[in-house]
């Protein structure tokens, strides 16, 4: 019940910062449209299968959707600066409470805002998310899951902000560039074998895979990565916060 408390509380400050909202949803698409646009003439010259538009429509948006870490990571950051945790140091329970309330909290934010974006990308610019709506859906909201444990256990991990960011500022984009979030990766090579090793890469290869005919053949790869991955993050994070007792 306290962590639903603390859940509650992390989404409503994010409420309460239209600004960040509105970056959030306008920023993806109209990143979208100016690559959709700049590109679109490689990607009809390289075959692919489907169009610059298209493949942005998805990379970008989960690009965007896994710089939610830093919400997550800031939402454990606010407690200090506001002198929080202090007060919840006398009872372990309650900063654990605190830490999976911003977890959560940063969680269903990224998720409700990534769908947003899907919705306003399929509507605005055309984009084919596939006619099983749903499922690209779960993969954002699993991607979202990712993204905020990555961001809670980074920051509970390391302790001092500048650390945790500084961390995420190299991590982030390594991972959407293996991802493939700025350049279709080859069939082959160096760079082919460490996508293996994002989670991006999976997620994005399910959403395209979505939009063609077919049974979706990424997409139980990518919900394991993100689960699993998810898992292991937070689990760290609480074996930190029981040392810290």
């Amino acid at each position: 019940m306290v962590t639903l408390v603390f859940a509650r509380h992390q989404v409503q400050l994010f409420l309460k910062s239209p600004g960040v909202m509105a970056l959030f949803i306008v920023g993806p698409i109209f990143v979208i449209f100016v690559f959709g646009q700049a590109f679109t003439a490689i990607f009809a010259a390289g075959g692919q299968g489907f169009d610059a538009m298209q493949y942005f429509g998805v990379t970008l948006l989960t690009m965007a959707v896994f710089q939610g870490s830093f919400i997550a990571s800031w939402a454990v950051f606010k407690e200090r600066r506001s002198n929080t945790e202090v007060r919840l140091g006398v009872a372990p329970i309650g900063r654990l409470s605190a830490t999976l309330g911003a977890f959560l909290g940063s969680w269903l934010s990224l998720a409700a805002l990534g769908c947003a974006v899907m919705a306003l990308a399929s509507v605005l610019l055309s984009i084919d998310y596939g006619e099983r709506l749903w499922l690209s859906a779960l993969l954002i909201c699993a991607e979202a899951l990712l993204a905020a444990s990555l961001g809670v256990s980074l920051a509970v991990i390391f302790g001092e902000e500048r650390a945790a960011n500084g961390v995420m500022n190299a991590l982030v984009p390594a991972l959407v560039f293996i991802g493939g979030g700025y350049t279709i990766i080859p069939e082959s090579g160096f760079l082919h074998e460490l996508a293996r090793f994002s989670p991006l890469r999976w997620i994005n290869l399910a959403m395209l895979d979505l939009a063609m005919p077919g049974p979706g053949e990424y997409i139980a790869a990518a919900l394991t990565f993100s689960l699993a991955a998810s898992a292991a993050l937070m689990t760290l994070a609480c074996l930190r916060l029981w040392r810290k007792r």
